[in-house]
């Protein structure tokens, strides 16, 4: 909420941001200069008002102080018409306009923030906010019930908040972020500008590929007709392609709202039903020692994660008693461990008791994780085929206690849902074409995406390295340069590793091994057509081919110089991109980010330009050529 907040200050304040930049630049005149300045503080105020009450979760607050905010917009604009001659003033109208342009973005803006309120108020309690009127109902499940009944009035809402977003867009687009300073008097100027333009966009966004999802809801929670899902579970601490290695599933049913677990197991036993002798890859031959059949479980090889379940999906339909699902969604640890921090300490029948409090014999990792790796991975004595059957029992478990919580729970779980969404730690695959393309139009379907400028997709392989992904932490940093002739050379740094000290994993010790020796079969997509110039980290040649529309570098590390606990591995790659600089558009890049992954750190160059950030989901740049 804290981020969110910062940005919408951003918004309210940016007006008076470039009013008062005109003024220190010395275009100003006495008397409609105090006026311009006292709009300004007063929006300061009411707009901080604004943000205070969405903290708050006040709904009532929130209309009173978007009725002052406006009104004091409103008088800026009427008072900014005194300095309508900065307009034909060289170099000074290009504050002026900018400033006339952040406040026709401001009005859609606030306009939008009213519909808003009144779309969200029936449903205000499940997102968090405070109502005068409570909703019906006293459970998670109550709720979720009243949504489903109620969904299809929210559409044309959001087309109208949509249209107002979008104008303020229109009128952002206008204003160069770059001909301002980065910090003036004490205040940042040009990276809040860069903010609320990436913001907007963001909303804008978010608001276009929502409504096709929500128009499927009723499809989803089985409206009509009861669906089936099966729930995927992938453990990310033994990272996959998509993911996490696929260990255990549950069948739910979902009629009219109302879920109800059918089944669940582990992924072995899955297998151990699978009658098909499917030659494995050539992946598998070569880097997962000891394995020359093609697993249910290692079906995930494809980083597009619709890829990989619809070849899932075609062998498991094939195993015998195999309940027919209507989709598949896929989860991993931290989206578990989010919904315990949520729910708290949860039972699970012959299993004992999970929550998502630190566990120091994991280095501070939710004992949720320790306890289900020593269940699952410990070596023991005993024969227990079914060790990993806990986890099906663990995701019953967690519905049922989410579904049954109290309502006031419901809004850390829908918050929990929707950052689980945004960050790939879910993802959805729909055998109903309209219902999948809805999701695929929203970023939901963990697919490869495709972009007329520059690319980047680091996919990660562990290979047999224990769960080593629980440690490991990655540094990216990319340095782009252009040439005399225009061409862009792009030197990519991938830097692993491990400051975490290793388990016993002896296995004649019986000890868990959670931190061991980490080998990696990786691939980095980027724009189709790149030339590789030079590489370097690889164990074996790295390989050049074409996959889902982009060029593909791959390569391994492993065997002979493994990433050992309380050790490191850099992987270098410098590469020609398919295309030129291109001055009048900037340098677009998009960054994808690999699911069951959680904030790697990034950097990109170009130009004595330096943009830094934690990779938490798909990341798009603009940088000036």
């Amino acid at each position: 909420m804290g981020m969110k907040n910062s940005k919408l200050k951003i918004i309210i304040a940016s007006p008076g941001i470039f009013i008062a930049i005109a003024l220190l630049f010395g275009l100003v005149m006495m008397g409609p200069a105090k006026k311009v300045l006292g709009d300004v503080d007063n929006l300061k105020i009411s707009g901080k008002e604004l943000v205070a009450s969405f903290a708050e979760k006040d709904l009532a607050k929130a209309k009173q102080a978007n009725e002052k905010t406006k009104e004091n917009l409103k008088s800026l604009s009427a008072n900014l018409a005194a300095f309508r001659w900065l307009g034909f003033v060289p170099v000074a109208r290009n504050y002026y306009r900018d400033g006339q342009h952040l406040v026709g973005a401001a009005e859609p803006a606030l306009e939008a923030v009213d519909l808003a309120i009144g779309g969200i108020e029936p449903y205000a309690d499940i997102i968090g906010f405070s109502v005068v009127k409570k909703g019906e109902g006293t459970t998670a499940e109550d709720r979720i019930n009243f949504l489903v009944n109620t969904i299809a009035k929210i559409g044309p809402q959001l087309d109208s908040i949509n249209q107002k977003i979008g104008k303020a867009q229109e009128e952002l687009d206008q204003v160069d972020a770059s001909r301002y300073p980065v910090e003036l008097r004490g205040m940042r100027v040009r990276s809040q500008i860069e903010m609320l333009k990436e913001f907007v966009k963001q909303a804008h966004f978010f608001l276009q590929g929502g409504r096709p999802v929500l128009e499927q809801a009723p499809w989803l929670l089985g409206e009509d007709n009861a669906r089936k899902y099966l729930i995927l579970f992938q453990n990310d601490a033994e990272l996959r392609p998509t993911g996490g290695f696929m260990t255990a599933y549950a069948i739910l049913d979902v009629n009219k709202g109302k879920i109800k677990p059918l089944f669940s197991e582990d992924v072995y036993s899955l297998d151990g039903r699978f009658n098909k002798r499917i030659p494995a890859p050539e992946p598998i031959l070569k880097y997962l020692p000891k394995v020359y059949y093609w697993n249910l479980r290692d079906m995930n090889l494809s980083p597009d994660f619709s890829v990989s379940m619809a070849t899932f999906s075609g062998y498991y339909r094939q195993v015998s008693q195999s309940q027919q699902i209507d989709g598949i969604i896929a989860v991993d640890t931290k989206l578990l461990v989010s919904l315990l921090e949520v729910l708290g300490p949860i039972g699970v029948p012959e299993w004992g008791n999970f929550s998502a409090k630190p566990e120091s014999r994991c280095g501070g990792c939710p004992e949720v994780v320790y306890k289900l790796e020593d269940l699952i991975s410990k070596p023991v004595s005993e024969i227990r085929t079914s060790r990993k059957a806990v986890l099906g029992a663990l995701m019953h478990s967690v519905l049922q206690n989410a579904m049954q919580s109290p309502k006031e729970k419901l809004a850390g779980l829908f918050n929990t849902g929707l950052n689980g969404i945004l960050e790939k730690h879910i993802l959805f695959y729909f055998f109903d074409e309209k219902v999948q393309q809805a999701f695929e139009s929203f970023n939901m379907a963990g697919r490869v995406r495709e972009t007329a400028g520059d690319y980047f997709y680091l996919v990660d392989c562990n290979f047999a390295g224990a769960k080593s992904n629980l440690f490991i932490k990655q540094q990216v940093e990319q340095k782009i340069e252009v040439g005399g002739d225009g061409s862009l050379i792009k030197e990519v740094i991938i830097s692993y590793k491990n400051p975490s000290p290793p388990s016993n994993c002896n296995l004649e010790k019986g000890e868990l091994c959670l931190n061991g020796l980490y080998r990696n079969w990786f691939r980095l997509y980027v724009p189709k057509g790149s030339t590789l110039l030079e590489s370097s980290g690889s164990e074996v040649p790295v390989k050049t081919a074409e996959d889902l529309g982009k060029t593909v570098f791959e390569g391994f590390y492993g065997d002979d110089y493994p990433l050992r606990p309380l050790g490191s591995a850099k992987l270098i790659f410098k590469y020609k991109l398919p295309f030129g600089a291109d001055k009048s558009s900037g340098h677009k890049l998009l960054i994808q980010k690999q699911p069951g992954t959680d904030g790697a750190q990034y950097s990109v160059e170009l130009g004595g330009q330096r943009e830094e950030f934690e990779l938490k989901m798909d990341k798009e740049l603009t940088l000036k050529i």
